[in-house]
């Protein structure tokens, strides 16, 4: 059985020539990978279906994989939202909270219902600020992080996490059809009964996905999940340890598409990205996938969009797929780690790790070294570099 990679000291030494990389080469802009599982969330076309299935027998498959949840299925996300928006009641004119880079079909389906959007501030970590508001959608970003105090909650990006978990009232999830009638699926799934029974009365069956696609979808989930949270958890492993930089628990209710990288406060957001970028390193910015939505800008938008775009700009996305290899893996790693390297904010979440590993460097390489040289505070005292 091969034994777990020591990521703290698999690459040292202030990445000179010599053995610095453990092997691994830089990467090549032509670096063939698998998909990642942003490309991989579609049912295949070729699947085999059970043509018998109906939309009754699928949602009792998902209630099943779901742990026993209470489940509605819709023809899409937007079909979802505007069901449950009735059956809460909502009323015209009607404040609904929604985070402040909230996606155009959450925005729109409010408006549509002829409700308001209230864009929300979030914090360095992503909470969302309190809302005075009777209902809150909290959209969570492709399942990246572990929402705090969810009641309705938004995972329209991407499939559930099979298993029984302590739900919101609500939670939305897509169900990534590949239907050539424009139903690419939704999920509801609810801890409330309430308000089940009454989406489930408002139903019709023009809001009904492709039956057959959607329980073959649940048959498919299980092993794609388990694959993916393993390399998920190992790729956070290995930045946690070898970059020393903040990670995101992932959604325990959502399954995750990739990894989020909080770039310290110590260095400028921009260099870290284009460094990072510059390895070939398959990352993206948080603000290009979901920015900040434009209403929220506005003098009755979120009342200080200014620092919560910052806030978001703060964190990257690193993807991973169910089918990576080891080395696939290192390969994301090892991006982050050579910009943290780089530019000073190596191990930032452990600083008495960093003085030993600065304190390496300076002994290996003498004065006036180019390798390592942490930018943030150390025992207390900044370093030079401040």
């Amino acid at each position: 059985m091969e034994l777990p990679v020591d990521w703290g000291s698999l690459w040292l030494g202030g990445f000179c020539p010599v053995g610095a990389l453990g092997g691994l080469p830089v990467r090549g802009a032509d670096y063939a990978v698998h998909p990642a599982l942003d490309d991989l969330l579609t049912l295949p076309s070729d699947t085999t279906l059970h043509t018998d299935a109906t939309i009754e027998i699928a949602e009792r498959a998902w209630s099943e994989r779901l742990g026993g949840a209470m489940v509605v299925l819709a023809r899409d996300a937007y079909r979802a939202r505007r069901l449950l928006h009735r059956a809460a009641e909502i009323q015209p004119g009607e404040w609904v909270g929604i985070p402040a880079n909230a996606s155009h079909d959450l925005a729109e389906s409010i408006k549509h219902h002829k409700a308001l959007p209230r864009f929300l501030d979030f914090d360095a970590q992503l909470r969302l600020a309190t809302s005075g508001t009777r209902f809150t959608w909290t959209q969570v970003l492709r399942g990246l992080w572990q929402p705090q105090k969810a009641t309705w909650l938004d995972c329209a990006d991407t499939l559930p996490t099979p298993g029984a978990a302590k739900r919101p009232a609500v939670t939305l999830y897509g169900l990534h059809l590949p239907d050539a009638n424009n139903r690419p699926g939704a999920l509801l799934a609810f801890s409330d009964e309430a308000l089940y029974a009454e989406v489930k009365a408002l139903r019709q069956p023009a809001d009904c996905p492709n039956a057959a696609q959607a329980f073959a979808q649940c048959e498919r989930l299980p092993e794609l999940a388990e694959r993916q949270s393993a390399n998920l958890a190992e790729a956070r492993r290995g930045l946690r340890e070898a970059a020393g930089l903040a990670t995101h628990e992932p959604n325990s209710l959502a399954l995750a598409t990739a990894v989020a990288v909080q770039i310290p406060l110590e260095c400028d957001v921009a260099t870290f990205y284009a460094y990072v970028e510059q390895e070939n390193t398959p990352v993206r910015w948080l603000p290009q996938i979901q920015p900040l939505h434009y209403a929220a800008l506005r003098a009755d938008g979120a009342p200080d969009h200014r620092a919560t775009a910052a806030n978001l700009a703060r964190w990257l996305y690193v993807p991973v797929g169910p089918d990576y290899s080891f080395e696939e893996i290192k390969h994301g790693v090892l991006g982050i780690v050579k910009a943290a390297e780089y530019l000073g904010v190596r191990w930032r979440s452990n600083p008495a790790h960093a003085a030993e590993y600065a304190d390496l460097m300076d002994r290996t390489y003498g004065d006036g070294h180019d390798a390592y040289r942490p930018l943030f505070a150390l025992d207390g005292a900044l370093t030079a570099g401040d």
